[in-house]
């Protein structure tokens, strides 16, 4: 064995002192590495860089350099593999100190010490008050995505002459318009396709369009937003001329042969609402866990007592920053635009940054607590390690990445993380089977749906990730993928 650790003693609530043997036979060879490491960088006359003698170099740097140089050689080698052999999960740079005197014949010792990941005061965490979103799929629901997926493969034909514009209709148009009688960059537009109602205009250009026919000319007024980049309007009331000059309104598909043939291997509309019934029911249970285990994970956080390092929420946020712009890079946004979508300012996203990184940082910190806690309670079966694995290699799409993954899942690295994997799951399962659920039904779910949107209205949060309780679009994409 290369090192042993001879004593640990915790010398206050976060810091741990690790008293650490490194062999003599381990030290002896970080002691040839230094001679040859100095050998290399050394500038001593008659000699070329990599040929010094080790006495030459005894000589002009001292014995005892020698010896400092290798400790450090051998404590940096072997540090990790302490640390993890400790169990303990540091936080930030240890400090290392020779423990004894350095002699070549003797092993080494060093004193580390390091601060360690805090445990929190946990609250009660059983029987956690959460809400239970509902799961019953209705008629009107299904009958919703049936209509989205007509709308998907509808045409659009032109309405006659003398038809009225409706809401949803398309319509092509030119506009010009003034402000104090003069025309001001981006107020004028021609053959703009817009769709009626769909809220991408002023709300009075759409009110207007409504009821009038191709061919049709009009004035509206209307009061230039306060957030317009051209201050010189902002605020101000606008003159808009507006012509029609082609309507055209959407024609749904029926639901026959055809519109099914075209949905994939769907033998009738009842084959179809099954499998939309199925996926929403699904996708209505997935929410309904994904509820329960926020409102736990809020609750813990709200009311755990932790003193949370300075460094790892440092940590935390740096890693936040690098994953906001590589989201901006992948959807060709620079922060500049960003920031002005959102109307927001680099104060803004930095506090978001830092109330995301604490609230991460306490999450994971709860969690290591309660894993400790209940450590007996979830070890994990041979039978659940097993089939842990397999998931994880079934879920590897490329051959060659599932090789490597087979591969890791046999080293002792990757036989902790499955078992952390396991522990964690069942953890989850046990905060969530023991939680107290109030049941929301249907119209509690659209009331509070209602008081979420009004309360969020014109508030933006960099890393607010909304989860929507019926996710529409996702079965008609998949849907449509799955026909192609």
């Amino acid at each position: 064995m290369s090192y042993s650790i001879k004593s640990q003693e915790k010398i206050d609530e976060n810091k741990v002192k690790l008293i650490v043997e490194i062999s003599n036979g381990y030290f002896n060879k970080s002691i040839n590495a230094a001679y040859k490491d100095i050998s290399g960088k050394a500038k001593i006359p008659g000699f070329r860089k990599g040929k010094v003698p080790y006495q030459i170099i005894d000589i002009n740097y001292g014995k005892k350099y020698v010896l400092s140089e290798a400790a450090n050689i051998a404590i940096s080698e072997l540090y990790s593999g302490i640390i993890e052999s400790s169990d303990f999960k540091p936080v930030g740079y240890p400090k290392v100190d020779l423990d004894g005197e350095l002699n070549q014949d003797k092993p080494v010792n060093f004193a580390i010490t390091i601060e360690i990941e805090p445990d929190a005061v946990l609250p009660e965490y059983k029987g956690i008050s959460v809400e239970g979103y509902p799961i019953e799929v209705t008629g009107e629901e299904i009958d919703e995505q049936i209509e989205n997926l007509r709308n998907r493969f509808a045409s659009l034909e032109p309405i006659g002459e003398d038809d009225a514009i409706k809401k949803m209709d398309n319509v092509t148009i030119d506009f010009t318009g003034t402000v104090d009688g003069k025309e001001f960059e981006g107020g004028s537009y021609n053959d703009y396709v817009l769709e009626v109602g769909s809220g991408v205009l002023l709300k009075e250009f759409e009110k207007a369009l409504i009821g009038m026919k191709k061919g049709e000319e009009t004035t509206v007024s209307a009061k230039m937003p306060k957030e317009v980049e051209d201050k010189n309007i902002a605020g101000k009331n606008a003159e808009f001329k507006l012509t029609v000059k082609e309507a055209k309104r959407k024609s749904l598909p029926a639901v026959d042969d055809e519109f099914l043939k075209n949905m994939g291997d769907f033998e009738t509309a009842d084959d179809l609402k099954k499998f939309i019934k199925e996926n929403l029911g699904a996708q209505k249970k997935n929410a309904r866990r994904n509820k329960i285990f926020s409102d736990i994970v809020n609750y813990l956080v709200e009311n755990s007592k932790l003193d949370v390092p300075r460094i790892m929420i440092d940590d935390e946020v740096k890693e936040l920053s690098h994953d906001f712009e590589h989201r901006l890079e992948d959807q060709n946004l620079t922060k500049q635009q960003y920031m002005e979508y959102f109307k927001i300012n680099e104060d803004k996203i930095s506090e978001d940054f830092k109330n995301k990184a604490l609230f991460n940082v306490k999450e994971y910190l709860i969690f290591n607590t309660l894993e400790k806690e209940l450590k007996d309670k979830f070890e994990p079966s041979s039978d659940e390690l097993s089939s842990e694995k397999e998931n994880l290699i079934k879920s590897t799409k490329k051959e060659e990445d599932r090789k490597k993954v087979e591969e890791y899942l046999k080293t002792p690295a990757g036989e902790k993380n499955v078992q952390a994997s396991v522990r964690r799951k069942k953890l989850v399962d046990f905060l969530i089977d023991s939680a107290k659920i109030n049941e929301l039904s249907l119209d509690d779910l659209k009331k509070l749906s209602e008081k979420e949107k009004k309360a969020k209205k014109g508030k933006k949060d960099s890393f607010e990730e909304v989860e929507e309780f019926s996710k529409e679009e996702s079965i008609v994409e998949e849907l449509i993928s799955e026909s192609k």
